[in-house]
């Protein structure tokens, strides 16, 4: 059932952005898919690979650390397959994302967000610890392991340009594990050399850094997440799935929360609800649109990620009193032409291949 449901979502135009600014932004709806987002695919292909590999037996424990939506898809997929689920994650995700996977049958641990990834107590330290002391347990690892690249490399990206039979100008997006942009980069680098790959990394992420420098430099502590509000996006390491695909990633931009939250609301005005990572990405893809088109380009074609749906969000970016409290009261009255604080983004170029050259494919 779950390979049937999964992936082949729509590329929808993003309509009143669009005509506004005068390019074309496309959302790929993943957020349609049946556990609700993107890391869908990844869970299917992290089991798959885990099933055929003959480490995953029936029964199995399934372990992961996850901001979150790779733990619902894991939790959903491993009900249909017949395995047990335990998730950790840490104390930033949404209560709704919490109880979807409680729902849905997983074990849940919630960890401080305040330790670095080689702390015991980080959510990613007690996913592999719990899967090590547990007899028949596996560690689906979506940091490490490329089938989560892999799941986007050879469907999320093939997808997307089937869509855009006038071809791809271009395509934005955000990275957390660092999967989906690195496959869907990987598939397009072969099949449409011309699209432009672009990571939108947001506040306190050290990635955008490490693409123009080779070392990481962010705001806030070790974890990478900093000081931004948006959940499973941002990083401070450099994963083994990223790296697998940042060659192909020609240039980076950095979005704000402030703007990703001010387009949560223009997005939701438009029939298109989604959460604030997704809109983050629709901001990225929408500063690489204007740059494209000030190099001259008519009217850019750029493509990105609406990753997971708002319904998770209801108590934080949705609601008033949470907004109130962090200071951001009046985001949800813009309009297009107010969301964007920086048009550049702090635009770079990847300084080159070598960034890349001493990585081992740990995570």
């Amino acid at each position: 059932m779950s390979a049937v449901l999964i992936g082949n979502t729509p590329l929808l135009p993003l309509s009143a952005l669009n005509k506004h600014f005068g390019v074309t932004v496309l959302g790929k709806a993943e957020y349609l898919n049946p556990g609700g987002s993107v890391k869908d695919r990844a869970a299917a292909s992290l089991l798959d690979h885990y099933e055929a590999s003959g480490q995953l037996l029936p029964g199995g424990l399934v372990c992961e650390g996850t901001g979150g939506n790779t733990g619902i898809a894991l939790a959903m997929l491993c009900g249909w397959r017949g395995y047990k689920c335990y998730v950790s994650m840490p104390d930033t995700v949404s209560s709704e994302k919490i109880s979807t996977m409680r729902a849905l049958g997983a074990t849940v641990e919630v960890c401080p967000s305040t330790v670095g990834v080689s702390d015991p107590a980080h959510y990613t330290s007690r996913a592999r610890a719990v899967a090590a002391s547990t007899p028949g347990a596996v560690h689906t690892d979506q940091f490490g392991s490329l089938a989560n690249m892999r799941a986007h490399e050879t469907g999320t990206g093939p997808e997307i340009l089937a869509a855009c039979p006038g071809g791809l100008d271009g395509f934005a997006c955000a990275a957390g594990t660092g999967g989906t942009i690195a496959g869907v980069a990987s598939f397009l680098a072969a099949a449409s050399p011309s699209t432009q790959i672009c990571l939108v990394d947001p506040q306190g992420s050290g990635l955008k850094s490490y693409l123009a420098s080779g070392t990481f430099s962010k705001a806030g502590h070790e974890c990478g997440k900093g000081d931004t509000l948006t959940e499973g996006i941002g990083i401070g390491r450099l994963t083994a799935n990223f790296a697998a695909g940042g060659p192909h990633v020609r240039a980076a931009l950095s979005a704000s929360d402030l703007e990703a939250f001010r387009a949560c609301f223009l997005l939701a005005r438009g029939g298109v609800f989604v959460g604030p990572s997704a809109a983050l990405n629709v901001v990225g893809a929408l500063k690489l649109a204007l740059r494209l088109k000030r190099g001259g380009v008519d009217n850019p074609k750029v493509a990105t990620i609406l990753c997971d749906g708002g319904a998770s969000y209801l108590s934080k970016i949705y609601s008033a009193e949470w907004r109130e409290e962090r200071g951001l009261a009046g985001v949800e009255q813009c309009g297009w032409g107010d969301v964007l604080e920086d048009e550049e983004g702090g635009y770079v170029e990847r300084a080159g291949d070598a960034v890349f050259a001493g990585h081992e494919g740990g995570s």
